[in-house]
């Protein structure tokens, strides 16, 4: 079952942030810098931000991601080589706004480094910026002067824009899912979650892959199996392979022989003639099965902080309530809660699988009748996300799992 999946296979080295440094003369430029290894295996993450792979739903969400991107790993190495000298010129921009170097991604999966991109609700260009987003931003989105379609101006805007999503919420993982939902749709998920975790929140589809996808890519560039040899694994300061891929910006037009030169890790393509694309292809399918037939944890990916049973159901719909009693004693602020005491939960949503996405909002003390203001979420143990598995038969004694 995909929602019990492990993913420990992908605990993968991270690769490292990149810091704008000044200007070196050619000389230097030209001299070879040493590769030096990353200090051992890391878990997965996106901007320094842990995923939680351990958990089913998202180690399934990944496999699915990753075999959405299979058709890429037969091209990997030209897909490199394509967008070295784009990442050339995003990467320093990046690091001068202190944006995290994994968005260098987003670009890619919006729009295949296509300038003249048009999506079907009417964003344009490399970042696909919205009209007013784009002025927003700075932007001239004017006919024959759409600056959306100019590389160095569209990712100056994005880091705006990325900083911007950052100061209201507060996580780069937010982030990632706000540059597809909206900043307004994540704050209103946040409000009604009572959590800020992209991880357990219950969003559209195509917002809650989103950072899967980024995630699938980053794999593909930086997972030696894929074919990124040695350098996938290395951190450059420097160097002659680093050097190739800004002379190729140069070329292009992109970079001016007075562009600063950033520290960065240079994209390796390496061939290997005795590799083949069913080789390549069976590597990929190999990751999958291993993903797919990993069998589910005896241990829970979740234990309640507080444990409630049903004492009398709503209906399952929005903004329906339902009560519920404490099994336990549990201590919420300062507030002591007893085995017997009240809570009463609403129905924030119900997803299409049949997940019940349960908020307590107030407790009452079975002693002395007070109201506590509580947000307690009602969380599925088998896979630590919000929502719980509605029974087919909703019954008093019905015991649900809460996160404080």
């Amino acid at each position: 079952m995909l929602a019990a999946l492990s993913i420990s296979l992908l605990t993968l080295p991270a690769t490292a942030q990149k810091k704008a440094t000044g200007a070196k003369s050619r000389s230097e430029r030209s001299k070879p810098v040493p590769l030096r290894p990353l200090a051992g295996p890391q878990r997965l993450h996106f901007c320094g931000e842990i995923v939680p792979t351990e958990q089913g739903e998202v180690s399934a969400k990944l496999a699915l991601a990753l075999a959405g991107s299979s058709g890429y790993i037969q091209h990997v190495n030209g897909l490199k080589a394509r967008s070295a000298p784009f990442f050339a010129v995003i990467e320093p921009i990046l690091a001068r706004y202190n944006i995290p170097n994994d968005f260098k991604y987003l670009p890619l999966i919006e729009s295949a480094w296509q300038s003249n991109a048009v999506s079907s609700a009417g964003a344009i260009g490399y970042w696909q910026f919205m009209d007013d987003t784009a002025q927003d931003m700075g932007l001239s989105i004017a006919p024959g002067n759409d600056e959306r379609t100019d590389l160095h101006k569209s990712t100056e805007a994005a880091c705006k824009y990325l900083r911007f999503l950052h100061q209201k919420l507060g996580s780069w993982t937010l982030v990632a899912a706000a540059y597809n939902g909206g900043v307004g749709m994540m704050q209103r998920k946040i409000t009604k979650s009572g959590h800020r975790d992209y991880y357990a929140m219950a969003l559209n589809t195509e917002t809650s892959y989103y950072l899967y996808r980024i995630l699938a890519m980053k794999e593909l560039f930086t997972n030696p199996i894929y074919g990124a040899g040695a350098a996938g694994m290395m951190l450059a300061s420097s160097g002659q392979a680093y050097e190739r891929e800004r002379e190729q910006a140069r070329r292009m037009g992109w970079l001016q022989d007075e562009d600063q030169d950033p520290i960065g890790v240079p994209i390796e393509s390496i061939s290997d003639a005795g590799t083949s694309r069913k080789n390549e292809a069976m590597i990929m399918d190999s990751l999958l099965v291993q993903l797919l037939k990993s069998k589910p944890k005896k241990t829970p990916a979740f234990t309640g902080d507080a444990v409630a049973r049903l004492i009398k159901a709503g209906q399952p719909k929005v903004g329906q309530s339902w009560a519920f009693a404490l099994t336990e004693a549990v201590q919420i602020g300062e507030d002591e809660l007893q085995a017997g005491d009240l809570l009463y939960a609403v129905v924030d949503d119900v997803d299409t699988q049949g997940n019940l996405f349960l908020r307590a909002t107030k407790a009452i003390s079975a002693q002395t009748q007070t109201t506590i203001p509580i947000t307690l979420i009602a969380m599925n143990p088998a896979t630590g996300l919000a929502g719980v598995p509605r029974p087919k038969a909703i019954k008093p004694g019905w015991v649900v799992q809460w996160k404080l």
